[in-house]
């Protein structure tokens, strides 16, 4: 930082800590001029009367222009102007007084205490769109400082509403404003910058000087992050400044005109779990069950169970606090943690929220006998008598963390559990047989859920196609959050895909998230991201569920997809793109170009209707020539989309779907059809037909064969009842996406050749 701003800096602290100091929340206008001067900005001339009386000792001759801009400054009246209270009057003592005495009326009418009155130089230039900005700076509850841009003046929320969301502003973190090509790019993509720039034929020459926004964009930047919510070197936080409008001058500089701010004493301190620990939670060599009954059936009774049949712990390591048992199936039994063998890697805790669990969870962390915590009990954090718990532990967590280990890593309250192949074990409280992981798909792939019962629902919707190498739940993230799972596995060459649901961000972690995020999309990795909680109403579901704070969801809309995540806004889209990037693992396309073939026109039309960044394939000479000769061409035209029409069977149906996979101007492949035809053998072996799937040239035999034999991406799809559902299992178990919708298969098709390109352009 170079002198001169260190110095504005300093003084921009003097003159916030004084009015935080005389419990001031808000500031008045003129004192946000003074501060944006600090910073670096042009700011316009101005003097201020808090009193009709201190008019008369104002020098006026300091006001360049004949005409002058008279505000009423109340803090209790942010939108002046739709009460009279900005007015354009002369440069004389006598309009000055009266302009002051409208303005105290109107106060008064309003019920709002009159601060006193700004005179402001007139600034010259055009009032309006496109000649007017806004800038701003907020404290996100969970991305910390953040910054914003759009068009400003009495329109601003007019163009909001009218634009594309990822198209009316530019939105970008404090932190990520150093990133100056991510900038540019951000700021490209708005509709307002190339309309000022001179981009367009709106306006060819530019109207702002470009560098001017950056640095005010910067400026903010360095705002946000000195007095934010984490910032140490001060006691002040700027919970939110705004410029509005922010005028572009006739020479291109921009000057703030109208300008509100609120400053608080707010402060929070990260203290994120030790990476060691958390590779102990996923791949424990020792545990302790702490809440399993020794003669029935509970939570902790079935995660024992479960945990001995992983493996991955050794049996004569798996221990168990209990008052009475000495062993409980097989595994030894002690009356408290201090009486335990070792320090153990993993502890499962499943005893109900209470004051007994509460000392013995105090007892666990503060002991030094374990190196993390997954607590399976709810009732922390969501009642009145939970949240008293919720501090105790919370309590306990921080002490703990000033071990020289980093202390005791805690996941949940709340929560599944965690299933890891790395580590052979399996702490979901559900029986086997009621959620096998058999799919034979998905081990490059990490589900990361908040919800426990989602991720439950999600790996048994696709249980036959896919077992991840990681499921973890981490329910109200008293201590590990998703962010610190990203961190610990982002660097795992055995994990591609990450999917996350989430519904709620830690306070001030959305950072810590975005950077990790940013390095795993970097590095060729995908992540999935659905987020609960978008609507006022679902955010108060689920701070119900989690007690998790839930941020805006358009800014964090926007800052994650700027990081490069795959943001769903679907369940079903969800499991449709998991099975798609989990399936595919390991295909490359050469590029967007899809072959499309159906045997039926409808599917064609929506094929070609949902393409998004796909191009339809040209067709050789040689492909058409083979499609002929597999067609009946005397009622179809072979072009891309192909229509065989219901008449085409199985074995052509295979010969089609070759020749297009084997076309170089093909990159990928939408195979679909419609099985209710009498000359595709797409049935399982039944009464009343010869049909058998599992016949050489049955269409899942052909279509198998023709996926084997390229490798090149390619989805499916059977739009057809439960009849055809052995057919579908079929060909999904061969590898091959299937899909019961056309639309859907095409939009999760187009997602994972746009991310298989961007990687590679990367």
């Amino acid at each position: 930082m170079d002198r001169a701003l260190e110095t504005g800096m300093k003084a921009i602290r003097e003159k916030l800590g004084k009015a935080l100091a005389e419990n001031r929340r808000v500031l008045l206008e003129h004192e946000i001029y003074e501060v944006l001067g600090l910073a670096g900005f042009r700011i316009p001339r101005f003097l201020f009367a808090a009193s009709e009386k201190e008019l008369s000792g104002l020098d006026l001759r300091r006001l360049p222009s004949d005409e002058v801009v008279c505000k009423l400054i109340s803090t209790g009246m942010p939108h002046r102007s739709e009460f009279g209270g900005i007015k354009f009057v002369k440069r004389t003592p006598d309009a000055l007084g009266a302009t002051f005495r409208e303005f105290d009326r109107i106060a008064k009418k309003a019920g709002v205490a009159l601060a006193g009155m700004l005179i402001v130089e007139k600034v010259p230039g055009k009032d309006g769109v496109p000649h007017q900005l806004l800038i701003s700076l907020r404290q996100d509850p969970s991305f910390g400082p953040v910054v914003f841009c759009g068009l400003g003046g009495l329109g601003t929320e007019i163009y909001k509403r009218s634009l594309t969301r990822e198209k009316a502003l530019f939105i970008r973190t404090a932190s990520g404003l150093a990133d100056r090509e991510g900038t540019a790019q951000a700021l490209e993509e708005t509709f307002f910058y190339p309309v000022i720039a001179g981009e367009t034929r709106i306006s060819s020459e530019p109207l702002a000087n470009v560098e001017k926004l950056r640095e005010a964009l910067a400026t903010f930047a360095r705002l946000g992050q000195a007095f934010s919510a984490l910032a140490k070197g001060s006691p002040v936080t700027i919970e939110e400044l705004e410029v509005n409008p922010l005028q572009i001058m006739p020479d291109g500089e921009l000057v703030p005109l109208d300008a509100l701010m609120r400053i608080s004493n707010a402060k929070h301190e990260l203290s994120p779990p030790p990476t060691s620990g958390i590779v102990k939670l996923l791949r424990p060599k020792s545990a302790l069950i702490v809440g399993a009954s020794a003669n029935r059936v509970n939570s902790g009774r079935i995660i024992l169970g479960n945990l001995i049949r992983g493996g991955g712990v050794p049996k004569d390591r798996i221990y168990l606090l209990h008052p009475d048992a000495e062993t409980i199936d097989g595994c030894r039994a002690f009356k408290s943690a201090a009486e335990l063998p070792e320090k153990v890697d993993m502890t499962v805790f499943t005893i109900p929220a209470d004051e007994k669990a509460a000392l013995l969870l105090e007892e666990l962390i503060e002991g030094g006998k374990t190196s993390s915590i997954t607590i399976i009990s709810g009732g922390f954090g969501e009642t009145e008598r939970g949240q008293t718990l919720d501090r105790r532990l919370r309590s306990s967590i921080s002490k703990a963390r000033a071990a020289a280990d980093g202390g005791v890593v805690v996941n949940g309250p709340n929560c599944m559990g965690i299933v890891s192949k790395p580590g052979g074990y399996n702490t979901f409280f559900i029986p086997e047989y009621k959620l096998p992981f058999r799919g034979a798909f998905g081990e490059r792939c990490a589900v990361i859920s908040q919800s426990g019962a989602y991720l439950v629902t999600l790996v048994s919707n696709l249980a036959l196609l896919i077992n991840p190498k990681y499921m973890i739940t981490y329910g109200n993230q008293v201590d590990v959050s998703a962010s610190d799972y990203l961190i610990a596995l982002k660097d795992d060459p055995e994990i591609d895909l990450f999917c996350l649901y989430l519904e709620g961000f830690k306070p001030c972690g959305g950072e810590q998230f975005l950077a990790a995020a940013r390095e795993i999309v970097r590095s060729g990795k995908n992540i999935i991201f659905y987020k609960a909680g978008r609507t006022e109403a679902g955010a108060a579901a689920v701070a119900s569920h989690t007690a998790s704070m839930a941020g805006n969801y358009e800014v964090m809309e926007k800052l994650l997809r700027d990081a490069g995540i795959i943001i769903l806004q679907s369940l079903d889209e969800v499991e449709d793109v998991i099975k798609v990037f989990a399936l595919l693992a390991g295909r490359r396309a050469a590029g967007p170009r899809v072959g499309i073939f159906s045997n039926a026109g409808f599917e064609c039309s929506v094929a070609a209707d949902t393409l998004g960044a796909l191009e339809l394939a040209r067709f050789s000479e040689g492909t058409t020539a083979k499609l002929r000769s597999a067609l009946p061409t005397d009622i179809i035209d072979v072009h891309n989309p192909v229509d065989a029409t219901p008449l085409t069977n199985a074995v052509n149906y295979g010969k089609c779907i070759e020749a297009i996979l084997a076309d170089d101007g093909v990159d990928c492949l939408m195979a679909a059809n419609v099985a209710p035809t009498p000359f595709m053998e797409n049935l399982a072996a039944g009464d009343g037909h010869r049909e058998d799937i599992l016949h050489e040239n049955s269409y899942p035999n052909v279509t198998i064969r023709a996926f084997r034999g390229t490798t090149k991406p390619m989805v499916a799809c059977l739009d057809s009842g439960r009849l055809y559902d052995p057919g579908v299992i079929m060909m999904e178990s061969a590898g091959i996406p299937c899909f019961r919708k056309i639309d859907r298969a095409m939009k999760a098709l187009d997602l994972f050749i746009s991310r298989n390109n961007a990687s590679k352009r990367s």
